[in-house]
């Protein structure tokens, strides 16, 4: 499986401390380049505490918090200062490295999170993206960036039926948004009286490809409906991006990690 596949690369990230298990590693288990910033934090540390005239009562969470508090629990000039001090304070100490891992993440579930990183940007624009309007046409081309059909976009302010989907993208896990992006194509043919088919079970790429295709030879349904097929072309176009594919193994390395 994928995470079986990381596991080395992993193990590489991030290499077990020599000795005891986590409860038990002291700070003369840690490499001597993170002992000396340890140190070094304690020291600040009871610099601060002193200039605030504190006794603080520790308290962690993580095994590298709980060397930090042990340290500053034995630190000399901390005990006398904890001697003389007359305020009180509760220090909590936390290990919060995975906290970067969120401002990075890949959580899989958003469909405008996939849309909004694979596909190309939209010249002139930071948050809006090219949606390739080649499919809408009869001209046949292997350019994935065809430059003769001016591109789409996610922005479709004035039509109501792309704003909903746009907001299902954003809102909904990305099998549910990718069903409602079926429902409003469907539903968008039928009013057009488009020979569609409903069906049921997994919404493909393919799929959504054949619906969108019977819009092209009707200018009306066209015109009537450019917003929503703009989107669902988005859909399309993000489900069969090379990018994607990868997109299960960043999230299975970082469920790892979490882990």
């Amino acid at each position: 499986s994928a995470e079986l596949c990381l596991l080395p690369a992993l193990a590489a990230l991030l290499p077990p401390l020599p000795g005891p298990g986590p409860a038990e590693v002291g700070l003369g288990a840690l490499p001597a380049g993170l002992r000396a910033a340890v140190r070094a934090l304690v020291g600040d540390l009871d610099a601060l505490f002193t200039a605030m005239g504190l006794r603080e009562e520790s308290f962690a969470v993580g095994a590298l918090s709980r060397i930090v508090a042990a340290e500053l629990a034995s630190y000399a000039p901390a005990r006398n200062r904890r001697r003389t001090a007359t305020s009180k304070a509760s220090v909590v100490f936390v290990d919060r490295t995975l906290d970067l891992a969120g401002a990075v993440g890949h959580h899989g579930d958003n469909l405008a999170e996939k849309i909004l990183s694979v596909l190309p940007k939209l010249p002139g624009h930071k948050t809006d993206v090219m949606v390739n309007m080649v499919e809408l046409t009869a001209l046949q081309t292997t350019d994935e960036i065809c430059s003769i059909i001016a591109p789409g976009c996610l922005a479709q302010p004035n039509d109501p039926a792309a704003k909903a989907l746009w907001e299902s993208f954003m809102n909904l896990k990305q099998k549910e948004a990718v069903m409602e992006a079926r429902r409003h194509l469907v539903e968008a043919a039928s009013r057009e009286n488009l020979p569609i088919k409903m069906s049921m079970g997994r919404v493909t790429p393919e799929q959504l490809s054949s619906y969108i295709k019977l819009f092209r030879n009707n200018l009306k349904a066209l015109e009537n409906h450019c917003g929503l097929l703009q989107l669902v072309l988005a859909t399309v176009q993000t489900l069969k991006h090379p990018q994607t594919s990868k997109w299960d193994n960043f999230l299975a390395f970082e469920r790892l990690l979490l882990q």
